[in-house]
């Protein structure tokens, strides 16, 4: 059973009355100079100000509900259904989410949220996909998982399913992915996605700012969509169509200073015309295998008869990363290396064979150096 702090059970009230909408909720506490003094008039039976945008009945509702017997009541049906909540004053609500202009008052949870996830990365594409999409999806979920990425996705047929369960085929991985969901946490939806779902609740998290029963509605999906993009670091688009809603994700991408990556399609596949058009306009960054999202991310790949290592490019010394940053732009010799960098011959033999040691770069058969 999980201890709510006063603060926490005062989101818990707006949300059980206002639910997932965020802009009555900031309107009532902008009015009322803020939560606990809202909290605590209410709670007296004091006259507060209302925002045109709350009606009558959750004018009253909001009276109700303030007594703690209906807040326990509130909460009691949620363990019921082995559903606790984060609040925006919880230790437990996601940083980056935090960060968004439009915040979650409340997410519920089945599984574990947890607060500093290490990279996660929101995998989304078309419902209807193609054999080429599938099979994208399920190694950009399994890859991403396997270099200790946390796969977000909205757990919708097609893509976002298909690369949840990529996510959970990692056996490294203990925390490979998240769903975010447009309807309560307490209903699967797609029905066919059951055992997806409580695979995702036992090694991850399904979330949803909506309260537990809230069906699955059309115009939830949208406003579902902020959070995919808003708990992630960067967004990957595997496959989409010209009129796709993965637009919807990529703009909030976009507005949230999020990066945006893209998966090439061919060009005479209309399910790839939205995925294309993204890189064409320099909306997406094109993506061809996990190692060109993880290196955005201080993560360099290294491929040996060994499983793949992950090199945390930050780790390395300054005269390091000079010549890492030399040659990512091509092959280099020593006397090309020593020239640019002003380094003695001395020096960067240090360097180079600290680097050949580590499996960050090798020397090729014609004497040149490279990644």
């Amino acid at each position: 059973m999980r201890d709510y702090s006063e603060k926490e059970r005062a989101w818990l009230w707006l949300s059980d009355v206002l639910g997932s909408n965020v802009r009555a909720i900031e309107h009532l506490l902008f009015c009322n100079d803020g939560l606990m003094e809202l909290f605590e008039a209410v709670r007296n039976g004091k006259t507060i100000r209302f925002p045109e945008n709350i009606n009558k009945t959750n004018r009253e509702l909001l009276y109700i509900k303030s007594a703690d017997a209906a807040i326990d009541s509130f909460i009691e049906s949620m363990e019921k259904e082995r559903i606790y909540a984060v609040t925006r004053d919880s230790s437990d609500y996601p940083s980056l989410l935090r960060e968004i202009f439009d915040p979650p008052a409340v997410l519920y949870v089945k599984g574990r949220l947890r607060a500093d996830i290490e990279l996660p990365i929101a995998v989304i594409g078309a419902r209807k996909s193609s054999d080429y999409g599938r099979e994208m999806a399920e190694y950009f979920g399994r890859e991403l998982a396997e270099h200790g990425a946390c796969v977000v996705s909205g757990m919708a047929l097609g893509c976002d399913s298909i690369a949840a369960k990529g996510a959970l085929s990692s056996a490294k991985s203990d925390y490979p992915t998240i769903a975010v969901l447009g309807c309560g946490v307490d209903i699967v939806y797609p029905q066919s996605s059951r055992e997806l779902y409580e695979r995702i609740i036992e090694r991850g998290a399904v979330i949803s700012e909506f309260k537990p029963g809230k069906a699955p509605m059309k115009e939830n999906f949208p406003q579902r969509n902020r959070i995919i993009s808003g708990i992630s670091k960067g967004v990957l688009v595997i496959e989409a169509g010209a009129k796709s809603g993965t637009r919807i994700t990529t703009d909030c991408a976009h507005e949230q200073g999020r990066d945006v990556f893209a998966v090439p399609g061919r060009i005479n596949d209309l399910s790839c015309v939205g995925t294309n058009g993204l890189i064409k306009s320099g909306a997406a960054k094109a993506v061809f295998d996990v190692d060109d999202i993880m290196f955005e991310y201080g993560f360099f790949m290294v491929r040996n008869a060994t499983p793949v290592r992950q090199i945390d490019i930050a780790k390395l010394s300054n005269e390091q990363k000079v010549i890492y940053n030399l040659l990512i732009l091509g092959e280099k010799t020593v006397d090309d290396l020593c020239e640019i960098t002003e380094f003695t011959v001395s020096e960067l033999n240090i360097y180079l064979t600290e680097m050949e040691l580590s499996g960050i770069i090798k020397q090729l058969p014609n004497g040149k150096y490279a990644l």
